[in-house]
């Protein structure tokens, strides 16, 4: 039997449709990873970086004031130099809200929290502009109470 013979540029043909197909398959397979990354991080309910600090808000304020324990302003006050001779932002973020306070209704309490937070970091050295104060509170979060996180930003 003897050996059917091809023209020459069906092999160079054949190689191009080959490089192609396995640049395509490489191409969708990064987009796939850098998509389902994005994805996560942007849908995900654990920040990012850990947080400095994630205490609920009876820890760290009065109870139904918006007055910091004295020992809590110590704690913000050593994370607050701390990130600004860092020179990253800080996130404050109040989810949820308290429900016991007599003076606020919840999210007045929760915003507050929120705002004496963010004022001893400015006190400890942060910048204004490099703070960030973030509510995202939910419903189904307002029945556990206030939850106050500082973390890194981005």
């Amino acid at each position: 039997m003897k050996a059917r013979a091809y023209p020459r540029w069906v092999f160079s043909l054949a190689d191009i449709m080959m490089l192609l197909l396995g640049f395509f398959v490489l191409l969708v397979a990064g987009d796939a990873a850098d998509v389902a990354a994005g994805a996560r991080a942007a849908f995900s309910s654990e920040p990012a970086q850990p947080a400095l600090i994630a205490h609920d808000a009876d820890r760290l304020f009065e109870p139904g004031e918006a007055r910091l324990r004295p020992g809590a302003r110590e704690r913000i006050a050593g994370i607050g130099s701390a990130a600004a001779q860092s020179g990253r932002l800080l996130v404050v973020e109040s989810r949820g809200r308290d429900t016991g306070a007599r003076r606020f209704d919840g999210w007045e309490l929760s915003a507050a929290r929120a705002a004496a937070i963010a004022r001893a970091l400015e006190e400890a050295g942060m910048a204004e502009e490099r703070v960030q104060v973030v509510m995202p509170g939910t419903e189904m979060e307002e029945a556990r109470g206030q939850r106050l996180t500082v973390r890194y930003g981005r």
